[in-house]
């Protein structure tokens, strides 16, 4: 398994879905850390993306979990 954090910074959009991909083709388990990135690049075939909402008004944060399936981003739980 590999994680990246704060992946891809200083690396342009349209790169992000083909650096992914390589990850895919590597057969790789990987866990990526971002503020910024979805996770929905037609290049990836699945991922399960885990998103972390915090409204500064309120105590706490919340969890949001999505998969990708290659095409659409659905939310499973929140």
């Amino acid at each position: 398994m590999i994680l990246l954090d704060n992946t891809f910074a200083k690396v342009d959009e349209p790169t992000h879905g083909r650096l992914a991909r390589i990850l895919v083709d590597l057969d790789l388990d990987f866990v990526l850390t971002s503020e910024r990135l979805v996770g929905n690049w037609p290049k990836v075939p699945s991922l399960h993306i885990y998103e972390r909402p915090r409204d500064p008004h309120v105590r706490g944060v919340a969890t949001l979990h999505y998969t990708w399936n290659g095409r659409h981003r659905r939310l499973v739980s929140a």
